[in-house]
């Protein structure tokens, strides 16, 4: 079932092969509905943030708030959708970094890990399983958090929810890409909090979570160019906004798409590198 190639690694030649991946897939599911406290906690995080931004804002800014949120912005969308839409995507994205990131160092604490990578399953698989329970948890957030949002705030944009759930999947596979990375980290540092960590507040600050990275220096929108959250953020309130601004969104969409190709692939590259490290120096099994 298995073919053999030239590093020992079993290669996927048949679609039988990919009964580990449901396998994965099930498990990490499994995992992610265990503590159902934790994951309403992880739904209420959005509205939370969404509703202090908008209570300052309107404090601040008084009976002319809203006019001036659409001017500073350019958007007409309510600003509770506006920011709820950043807010929604920044907390999927913390999601899918922390799964795939701590979830090798969690089989590493249970000493399943070292087993796991023993077992006659491609590699790739094992991640790429890892990834796609996240596809449960970004649709479960987007259909309570987004979509729930824009129906009752601004139901005449409801149209535009098809094609922004869309953007997001595309956006959900270079994010896969940089998840690879961390788990890569685990395996070299045994410490994925402090990274995962990081990047997230990285995330919120420089890819327009409540606010549009042009107000950004330069030098910052360069960095948010590099980080898929930031189109992904951008188109989906262009296509909430109104559906035809779809054309105007093609450039960047196209830019999700070659991160989709690329990312995953780097982001396995570098995987592999630190694995193979590991296999030398015995890290797999050290705490």
């Amino acid at each position: 079932m298995f073919s053999s190639v030239s590093r020992g690694e079993p290669s996927v030649t048949s679609l039988g092969d990919l009964a580990p991946l449901a396998a994965i897939f099930k498990k990490q599911v499994r995992h992610l509905i265990r503590y159902p406290g934790e994951f309403i906690f992880v739904l209420i995080i959005p509205y939370f943030l969404t509703a202090m931004v908008v209570a300052m804002g309107n404090s601040a800014g008084g009976a002319s708030a809203v006019s001036n949120f659409s001017v500073r912005t350019g958007s007409k969308l309510n600003p509770f959708v506006f920011l709820i839409i950043g807010a929604g995507v920044w907390m999927i994205s913390w999601m899918v970094l922390e799964g795939i990131g701590t979830s090798l160092r969690d089989e590493q604490i249970k000493g399943t890990l070292e087993q796991n990578f023993l077992a006659p399953i491609n590699r790739f698989l094992l991640l790429v399983g890892t990834a796609l329970a996240q596809i449960v948890i970004t649709t479960i957030l987007f259909a309570t958090v987004i979509a729930a949002t824009v129906l009752v705030l601004a139901p005449g944009s409801a149209a535009g929810l098809v094609w922004a759930f869309g953007i997001l999947m595309i956006g959900l596979i270079p994010l896969f890409g940089i998840g690879f990375v961390f788990a890569a980290l685990v395996v070299r540092f045994k410490e994925p909090y402090a990274f995962t960590q990081a990047a997230n507040v990285l995330f919120a600050v420089v890819t327009g979570t409540f606010y549009t990275v042009n107000f950004l220096p330069f030098w910052v929108q360069v960095i948010s160019s590099a980080i898929p959250q930031t189109f992904v953020i951008q188109d989906m309130r262009l296509v909430v906004e109104s559906v035809n601004s779809l054309f105007g969104a093609v450039g960047t969409i196209l830019v999700l798409f070659t991160m989709a190709v690329i990312y995953p692939f780097l982001g396995y590259s570098f995987f592999k590198l630190f694995e193979k490290r590991a296999k030398i120096h015995g890290d797999l099994s050290k705490f």
